[in-house]
């Protein structure tokens, strides 16, 4: 029973610390509510399917097309971690003024008071590597 013990601790003290802290950056992205205005691993919210207006036989909206009231949140997969920690920094610390930060004002006080030092990071590690970089 000891040997099991030191062996299941020596390996997972070998995991690498990159794959777990990504592991946790999509269970905050998730717990934190980023994906209610990002998108299912951040890569915006878009339309699943193609819908045809029936009188006019024309495209309503095709796959890919940006939700309505949706279109002016950016893209957050594929980004520099370094970037998305930035980014996230100034719009919770109120140093930064523009696009769409004021919806951020509905969630802020959530986030800053349930986030830990160090989750910005674990989830800027997840979104810098959700692959492939396009739409859902």
């Amino acid at each position: 029973m000891l040997k099991l013990l030191v062996l299941f601790f020596t390996t997972t003290a070998l995991l690498p610390s990159s794959a777990v802290k990504a592991a946790d950056g999509k269970s905050l992205y998730r717990s934190l509510t980023c994906i209610a205005c990002h998108g299912k691993e951040g890569r915006g919210k878009v339309r699943r399917r193609d819908r045809i207006n029936k009188k006019t036989g024309k495209y309503k909206y095709r796959k890919g097309d940006p939700m309505s009231g949706f279109k002016d949140y950016p893209k957050l997969s594929c980004q520099h971690a370094k970037y998305l920690v930035a980014q996230m920094n100034d719009i919770f610390s109120g140093a930064r003024k523009g696009g769409k930060t004021k919806a951020m004002h509905g969630v802020r006080d959530m986030v800053l008071s349930t986030a830990k030092p160090g989750d910005f990071e674990a989830i800027a590690d997840y979104l810098s590597k959700v692959r492939p970089c396009g739409q859902e």
